[in-house]
């Protein structure tokens, strides 16, 4: 054989193994380019064809969904896809199937409408089709622009304007938050399912919000700067002449003795200007702090920070903490909470924690699903907002806090549910609401079982329910860890970890620890090795009550922490009470005694134990 033959012979097999393995690396490297990169294709085009900024568009986007399509379900504000374009007409909420809540027909839900007349494009592809969906977004925006007398300009500062009126804000301070947490995410950058920003130094010009004509919301609020936040007050009044009153409680906290220690995060269950009217019209015996609205992240205060709100289902919290009423529904899923509530919230809650010193963990900022009751029958009524479809992972992350920073190697962990290797179809677990499937995405729990395997019983609550098995209903707060918790790892088996939870040995799946991040803290456990009560509060002893003439009240054991378990440290705190009446806020409504507590995250809620009763210790 020559040695042009044995080169040829070498080359035809060789070269083409190598041909086909060039062209098989390409193809999935295309194939990988696509599938990353084909939503940043169509942000380009639909910025080419309307001559937007493609940053711009991007980056309004990003706050609106952080681009998530949710499946073509709507937002509680009626909002759909990647550019929440908002349809009234299908506003509707279905609570799965079960009852129809609907969403008020406002000015800022005919967005689709629009785009579908400037694109002409359906409304219904605009609502289903992500390249549709950024085309009727890119459309408006262009729309606003001219409108607004400006140019279609490549500089993306010369868009402030134009931006401030896709969010459809009608305040100064409500469209300048979200149009300069536009900009804020065109300067830092952001890369999140397969699109980015790269950041870019920004100077938007915002005199051209003058163009646009908005009114300005009063500055008696407390709150940060720039946010969007009208004061609304809640009833306070006399009922009859017995001493009824209602909807809230005077008092000076912190300065009267009653710290803030909690920030407690609730939906509202009913529209905005529903809950408002609640709080302000009715004597409903009900408040909170502040509400948010979904449409566009405006706050209403209803209840100065200093006073106490009605809000929690439990005293002993009410007395420690700020309500804040998010608009919106706990149990349908589809329906998801807005981007502009999350931001909104988040800068209020930000700024309350600094102004007075509450921790951001999810021991201080709370749902109210994590409020315990003041006793065995309170604990079974206790509420489950926000529910199961709060992206608490997502919120902390506006806060400055992500729980998936590991923080240790020993053996607290904190709860990071990922969707990959939690709640998949391919285990068979389920959410539902009265036995009608929920959707899985988006959930923010790992499920508790009884032992480590997905065909063993849910643990379950006594202070749930009589069954000793527990559900997948998504009110089931007694089998569901949340995301952010923490709790002390017994051990692992498998795929499986072990907690102490409850009182009891629970274990969720977690494969290479995919659903937990490595944390620190101390750790709480009865002393003498003995079973010790577990309370709700952290009230004076029942005498010292009695003696400043308090009924009906006392502090009431809900469970016992077995010996030797172990639980998350949440601080210290002196025991006191909240005597109030109406009319006054003098520091004597405050009953204090020297007794300690600590509280610790007991189960799905917080709960308190006598500082005498236990150790805590370094993990």
């Amino acid at each position: 054989m020559t040695e042009d033959s044995v080169l040829k012979k070498w080359y035809l097999v060789f070269g083409g193994m190598l041909l086909g393995i060039i062209l098989m690396v390409g193809v999935m490297t295309t194939a990988r380019a696509d599938s990353q990169s084909s939503l940043q294709r169509d942000f380009q085009k639909a910025a080419e064809k309307y001559q937007v900024p493609v940053k711009v568009l991007m980056a309004v986007s990003y706050n609106e969904t952080r681009f998530e399509n949710h499946n073509g379900k709507p937002s509680v504000a009626g909002g759909y896809g990647v550019m929440h374009l908002t349809d009234a007409a299908s506003g509707d909420v279905s609570n799965a199937g079960k009852t129809t809540q609907s969403i008020p027909n406002t000015a800022v839900l005919h967005t689709l409408n629009k785009a579908a007349a400037l694109t002409g494009i359906s409304v219904t592809k605009l609502k289903t089709n992500d390249a549709a969906n950024i085309a009727g977004g890119a459309a408006l925006l262009a729309d606003y622009q001219k409108k607004l007398g400006y140019v279609l300009s490549s500089d993306l500062n010369l868009w402030y304007g134009a931006v401030e009126k896709y969010s459809q804000d009608t305040t100064e301070e409500a469209a300048a938050f979200f149009a300069d947490n536009v900009y804020r995410t065109i300067k830092t950058g952001v890369t999140k399912n397969g699109v980015t920003i790269a950041a870019q130094s920004v100077a938007p010009v915002k005199s051209q919000s003058e163009s646009l004509k908005l009114v300005s919301m009063p500055t008696t609020t407390d709150g940060p700067e720039g946010l969007p936040i009208e004061w609304v007050p809640a009833l306070y009044k006399e009922f009859d002449s017995q001493g009824d009153y209602g909807n809230y409680d005077l008092a000076d906290r912190p300065n009267d003795g009653l710290k803030i220690n909690y920030i407690v995060i609730h939906n509202t269950e009913t529209t905005f200007d529903e809950a408002t009217n609640l709080f302000a019209s009715t004597p409903s015996y009900t408040s909170a702090n502040y509400v948010i609205s979904s449409e566009q992240g405006t706050i209403a205060e209803m209840v100065k920070p200093q006073n106490v709100a009605w809000h929690a289902g439990n005293w002993y919290i009410n007395s420690h903490s700020i309500g804040i009423e998010h608009e919106g529904y706990a149990a349908v899923g589809g329906y998801w909470f807005t981007e502009a509530m999350y931001r909104s919230s988040a800068a209020l809650v930000k700024y309350l924690a600094a102004k007075y010193h509450i921790p951001l963990d999810r021991q201080h900022i709370i749902g109210h699903d994590n409020v315990p009751g003041l006793t065995p029958a309170n604990q079974k009524t206790m509420h489950w907002d926000p529910g199961t479809y709060w992206n608490w992972q997502h919120y902390f992350e506006l806060l400055g806090v992500n729980f998936k920073d590991s923080q240790g190697d020993g053996n607290v962990v904190t709860i990071t549910p990922d969707p990959a290797h939690n709640l998949t179809t391919d285990s068979g677990q389920t959410v539902t609401d009265d036995g009608v499937s929920l959707p899985l995405k988006g959930s923010n729990f790992v499920y508790l079982y009884k032992q480590p395997s997905f065909d063993s019983e849910l643990i379950a609550d006594k202070d749930f329910s009589n069954s000793t098995v527990g559900t997948t209903e998504k009110d089931d707060w007694a089998d569901k860890a949340v995301t952010g918790q923490q709790f002390y790892k017994v051990g692992q088996s498998g795929d499986w970890t072990e907690i102490d939870y409850g009182g009891q040995a629970a274990w969720f799946y977690n494969p290479d620890n995919a659903n937990t991040t490595a944390a620190a803290g101390k750790l709480v456990t009865p002393k003498n090795d003995k079973a010790i009560p577990v309370y709700g509060s952290a009230y004076p002893d029942n005498s010292i009550l009695k003696k400043n003439k308090v009924t009906g009240t006392k502090a009431t054991p809900l469970y016992e922490m077995p010996a030797g378990q172990k639980y998350v440290f949440g601080g210290e705190m002196t025991a006191d009470y909240f005597n109030s009446h109406f009319n006054s806020n003098t520091a004597k409504n405050v009953i204090k005694e020297n007794t300690k507590y600590v509280q610790v995250q007991f189960n799905h809620r917080i709960g308190f134990v006598k500082a005498t009763d236990v150790d805590v210790v370094d993990q």
